[in-house]
């Protein structure tokens, strides 16, 4: 070989070293980065994970506040309505001596009916939220009716489960 053959296969042999040095190196920048964005990648799911999981767990934990409150809401109800019915059974013992059957006619005669509740939007959630008791608990109350009577005037869709078990009692 002259001197020629073997310089341009030196110089041939140098550029096919430097290309692959060369491949190697930019081999690396994109498995860094390739790598980098994976990570990136995973740090933003993880992220997104935590997050709903922490929506989630508000979403429970409002559910569970607005269960017990709703329940804490008819316990109170249910409570009234044994305390007004046994003070109104109380007051009627002591006021059936001295009522004549003249009177008793009256009272039947005049017993209010759903009409003449407070005005309020049809609902019994909504009665309770605003004047703290139920309709039949109103009734005693206010038109002086005894429990039987004013739950016997008060439609089932108005009563908690409590009074409507009483009523069936009666």
């Amino acid at each position: 070989m002259n001197k020629r053959q073997l310089t341009s296969a030196l110089l041939c042999l140098s550029l096919l070293l430097l290309a692959g040095c060369s491949d190697q190196s930019s081999n690396k920048a994109d498995a860094s980065s390739s790598s980098k964005a994976k990570s990136e990648r995973l740090a933003k799911e993880s992220s997104k994970k935590k997050a709903s999981e922490s929506e989630q767990q508000k979403r429970d934990s409002q559910s569970q506040a607005d269960s017990a409150s709703i329940e804490q809401n008819e316990i109170d109800a249910d409570n009234a309505f044994a305390e007004l019915e046994a003070a109104t059974q109380e007051s009627s013992s002591a006021t059936e001596d001295h009522t004549t059957s003249n009177s008793e006619q009256q009272q039947a005669s005049s017993q209010p009916s759903n009409a003449e509740l407070p005005p309020f939007d049809g609902t019994l959630t909504d009665f309770l939220n605003k004047y703290g008791m139920t309709p039949a608990a109103y009734k005693v109350q206010h038109f002086g009716m005894t429990p039987m009577e004013a739950l016997q005037s008060t439609p089932d869709i108005l009563e908690t489960s409590g009074e409507i078990q009483t009523e069936g009692g009666y």
